[in-house]
């Protein structure tokens, strides 16, 4: 499951209430420009895809569109929805994953080096550090 909150005047707010479904495309810091310009204009009024120079990629299972320069796509349905004063909480079922095969390891695990994924923490972008230990570290002898 994943959950998006947003604000009921986002033009994503509409779509995601008319379709029930969206798309969680994860950028990475070589499009961080890129990503930080579709923050700043509303989908409304721009293509964010022609604006940010991405390339639409068609979903398997829903109707939101995927960013083929995001490394990892996922695709889900809504199956609840709560109202947290400004924003909406949408918890969406994942059932669909994609990954670019340049992020994975021999194993077909995520290398998040690899991957390089940005996060926007207001007023900032940040990428991941150092990986601190693994599951269950704190257990092993």
């Amino acid at each position: 499951m994943i959950c998006a909150a947003i604000r009921q005047s986002r033009y994503s707010y509409s779509m995601i209430k008319e379709t029930g479904e969206f798309v969680v495309n994860v950028p990475t810091e070589s499009i961080a420009r890129e990503l930080d310009l579709c923050g700043q204009v509303s989908g409304k009024d721009v293509d964010k895809f022609a604006a940010g120079k991405f390339t639409i990629e068609t979903a398997k299972k829903v109707r939101a569109p995927m960013v083929k320069e995001c490394p990892a796509n996922f695709e889900c349905v809504v199956r609840n929805s709560l109202p947290l004063g400004t924003h909406d909480l949408f918890i969406g079922e994942v059932v669909a994953v994609h990954y670019d095969q340049s992020i994975l390891t021999a194993n077909g695990d995520v290398d998040y080096r690899k991957a390089k994924p940005v996060v926007f923490v207001s007023p900032d972008y940040w990428t991941l550090g150092d990986r601190i230990g693994t599951y269950g570290y704190s257990t092993k002898k």
